[in-house]
């Protein structure tokens, strides 16, 4: 045991020896998988096999079958003429779970080495007796303390996001039903002209000029003039040295825009937007027709959306009586964080898949 926990600790990320090895990616991984199912799974049950896509099931080993096997390895208590260390397949799945949560199949191999290289270091360090150098000892506490505190961290966030995750369908309906504009989206044609575009006499496009431009445009398309053609002549007039876009119908959704482009909404069937004052851009609108999407097109995003907030509102509960105070001065920050917002319920692993090890909100691969 002490050896595999040397082993995870010299591979750990914040420690030099990671860093050389293969390319070893970043120990987070996200915990919490938005809109995801939620399946429990028995504290100590095995991890389910990992299947490479288009590989036949009889290519999965169990558990315990060895996959790597190290001669010359000596763990506690074992005689020298029998060293010898195994590396399980459940070991290497929870060593990927670790460290390379999204590594790809092709890529098992390399890690192996790269689990197979820490495994024998971890013990020719204990040969050289550097387990029982203080100063190590020191590091290989707080090493743990850290890898203890996270994997309950991550813990508490599963365990109360098991308890966030039955919604009901009468509240996904009627949380549709009083947010329905939200789920508007709409079919319009926009013409725009870029704000920093090259120009035939290589300086910047004035703005006024370009805005007064766009005014005549609008004039003409409510006229009944042709969108395409008022791009090109967009352009011309203003000397733009691009290609200009086509202009064709676009799916706009009321949620992804912002700003004066927010206003489309307001707008009614063939009704031409004023000239918008975006950041990048001067554009004018047409509306070609405007609905709310049906619910069982948005249905799984409002129950994730519900899910989240009934997970932040038992984060809030549960975190009430604590407070934070951080040096302003030294992180350079403007006013105190909220360690308990959004964010933090969005947690990262940094031991491996808890919902996998613990039965913690388990989702099978």
């Amino acid at each position: 045991m002490r050896l595999f926990v040397t082993a995870v600790l010299l591979a750990f990320p914040s420690l030099v020896i990671a860093q050389t090895m293969v390319g070893a990616p970043p120990v987070e991984k996200a915990m919490l998988t938005r809109g995801a199912p939620i399946q429990g799974r028995s504290l100590g049950q095995a991890l389910p096999p990992r299947t490479a896509p288009g590989k036949a099931n009889s290519t999965n080993l169990p558990p315990s079958a060895p996959v790597v096997t190290l001669q010359g390895v000596c763990r506690e208590r074992q005689a020298k003429s029998a060293c010898k260390a195994v590396i399980t397949r459940e070991d290497l799945d929870r060593y990927l779970d670790a460290f390379t949560p999204n590594v790809s199949e092709a890529a098992r191999g390399r890690v192996a080495v790269q689990y197979a290289r820490t495994l024998a270091f971890s013990a020719l360090a204990e040969q050289q007796g550097l387990d029982k150098n203080p100063l190590l000892i020191k590091e290989l506490d707080a090493q743990l303390k850290l890898v203890r505190m996270r994997v309950l961290a991550n813990a508490f966030l599963q365990n109360t996001q098991t308890h966030a995750t039955v919604i009901g369908v009468a509240q996904v309906r009627k949380y549709y039903d009083e947010h329905r504009a939200q789920y508007e989206q709409a079919q319009v044609r926009r013409l725009s002209v870029p704000l920093v575009v090259p120009t035939e006499t290589g300086r910047p496009l004035d703005r006024s000029t370009a805005k007064s431009e766009m005014e005549e445009l609008r004039r003409r398309a409510v006229a009944g003039e042709d969108f395409n053609q008022l791009q090109l002549d967009a352009y011309r007039h203003l000397h733009i040295l691009a290609t200009p876009p086509p202009v064709n119908a676009l799916t706009l959704r009321r949620s992804n825009v912002q700003g004066d482009e927010a206003k489309t909404f307001d707008l009614a069937p063939g009704e031409i937007s004023a000239v918008l004052d975006l950041p990048a851009a001067f554009a004018i609108v047409k509306l070609e027709s405007k609905e709310a999407m049906p619910l069982e097109t948005v249905g799984l995003e409002i129950e994730a959306a519900l899910r989240r907030d009934r997970m932040q509102d038992q984060v809030s509960e549960l975190t009430k009586k604590i407070s934070a105070q951080f040096n302003l001065q030294y992180f350079e920050m403007p006013s105190q964080p909220d360690i308990f917002g959004p964010m933090a319920i969005n947690p990262t692993a940094s031991l491996g898949s808890i919902r996998r090890r613990s039965g913690i909100g388990h989702k099978r691969r």
